[in-house]
């Protein structure tokens, strides 16, 4: 195991801003244990695409295993075969058992037995393992298995919160009928790119659009084809920027994303692509005609996104003008 690890500290848990679970809860509880099992390690191990993640190991100096420690996703280790299962594993002697002939954590670090239960989202998804493991063979009985299946649910109900929390946070800050971000959401992603960007020395551009008699359009058609209007503009928005743009509907009618850009003539290029993306759908979706004024500006190292916001709404306005 450890001739394969790398180190990494990004993990979902540790990035939750508001504390609304107690990691000193949770290595209290991945301590604990270790201490019932007379254990040298325990711990609990998340499955993220990188692969297996230490997120909480048993404060014991015969743990070899640090909090942060990855295990690249092909390892043959006991924690993905409980990923891949979905099912509780016992292993009480793995030097006799040839399956774990190339796993890592028995011939080159040691251990001889272990004992881990799958941790799930609320979803079904596996989060990951919770386990204990030892370097001598064991006989655990029956009420050790009960006793950590147990602790296993108090862990699940912790991650519950988080997966109710994440809901919740998403709808505060999502516009439901566009599917993008609403002004709220936008205004505190924005600063935050704007933020990085200045750190990074990245460029950024924003572009503001505004449906053109976007009130002719209810009038004549009736609100609901002005929904419909809305939900296209958030989805053509989505398909023509990178996922990691920042797209919000501010307004009524009114669209704004900030997009990073590679050279200052990428701004002009993506705002042709999403004018491009309203022709192509017009072809293809049964709603009336309507066309789109978009301002644009580039950011500079002293912009914020009121001033973004003012400068490229200020320039959609002069092209709508030119357009009346």
């Amino acid at each position: 195991m450890t001739s394969n690890a790398v180190f990494n500290t990004d993990t979902f848990l540790l990035e939750n801003p508001n504390d609304l679970i107690s990691l000193d809860k949770w290595q209290k509880t991945v301590n604990l244990l270790a201490k019932l099992f007379d254990a040298p390690a325990g711990f609990l191990v998340q499955y993220t695409p990188k692969g297996f993640q230490v997120t909480i190991a048993s404060a014991q100096a015969s743990n070899p295993y640090p909090a942060g420690v990855i295990i690249e996703p092909e390892v043959n280790i006991f924690c993905r075969r409980i990923v891949e299962t979905r099912q509780e594993l016992y292993v009480n002697n793995a030097i006799i058992d040839s399956c774990w002939d190339n796993n890592p954590e028995v011939h080159s670090d040691g251990f001889r037995s272990y004992l881990g239960v799958p941790v799930f989202w609320p979803c079904g998804e596996p989060f990951g393992t919770f386990c204990v493991m030892d370097y001598k063979e064991t006989n655990y009985k029956t009420t050790y298995l009960e006793l950590i299946r147990h602790l296993k649910d108090i862990l699940e109900s912790d991650l519950s919160l988080i997966g109710g929390y994440a809901d919740m946070q998403k709808l505060a800050i999502t516009d439901p009928l566009s599917g993008v971000h609403n002004r709220r959401g936008f205004n505190v992603l924005a600063e935050q790119r704007i933020k990085l960007a200045h750190r990074t020395k990245t460029t950024l551009g924003l572009l503001y659009l505004d449906v053109d008699n976007f009130k002719a359009i209810n009038d004549q058609h009736g609100h609901g084809i002005g929904d419909d209007v809305i939900t296209l503009i958030g989805r053509v928005l989505t398909q023509s920027v990178r996922q990691s743009d920042v797209i919000g509907r501010i307004g009524g009618d009114e669209f704004v994303a900030l997009v990073m850009l590679d050279a200052t003539e990428d701004l002009q290029a993506v705002k042709h692509r999403i004018a491009a993306a309203f022709c192509s759908h017009h072809q293809m979706v049964k709603l009336p005609v309507f066309t789109v004024s978009i301002g644009i500006t580039e950011a500079n190292s002293a912009s914020t996104i009121s001033e973004l916001l003012d400068v490229a709404d200020k320039d959609m306005l002069q092209r709508k003008r030119l357009l009346a």
